[in-house]
Parts: structure tokens; C-alpha cells; sequence
């Protein structure tokens, strides 16, 4: 695997949604590529901060049920 292809699949494989032999063969890469592991620590990173973000806050009751009323 290059950089351009690691690059272009760090996000599926962040989301999980690579094959087996995908997985591997970028795992493989990142550990012989500086570069590249940067950039899948940043978007790592990133994903766990927005995850968190979004985690945090819910949407008030009245406005979840008037809109549970408005899709049923």
C-alpha cells in the first residue's frame, strides 16, 4: 500500500467499514509510515472529539416528543 491509498481509506477504516485484508495491509503501512500514522492520530483524535461533543448534549423532551409526534 502507498500513501495516497492509506490516505484515501483512513476514514473507512476509522468507520470500520474495510475487509480483513484492507485492515491488515493498512495496519502494515502505518507502522512503516510516520507520515501516514500522523494523519490516522489526527483523525482518530478528531472522531473521538466530535464524538464527545455530540455525546454531551441532548435535545429537550418537549421538543423530542413534539417531534416523535410530527414522524408518527
Amino acid at each position: 500500500m502507498n500513501c495516497p491509498d492509506c490516505k484515501d481509506k483512513l476514514d473507512r477504516f476509522l468507520d470500520r467499514e474495510l475487509n480483513n485484508t484492507e485492515v491488515l495491509e493498512l495496519q502494515l503501512h502505518l507502522e512503516g509510515c510516520p507520515d501516514c500514522s500522523d494523519q490516522y492520530e489526527f483523525q482518530a483524535h478528531l472522531k473521538r472529539l466530535v464524538k464527545h461533543s455530540c455525546d454531551c448534549d441532548a435535545a429537550p423532551a418537549a421538543f423530542r416528543e413534539k417531534l416523535r409526534q410530527i414522524l408518527t
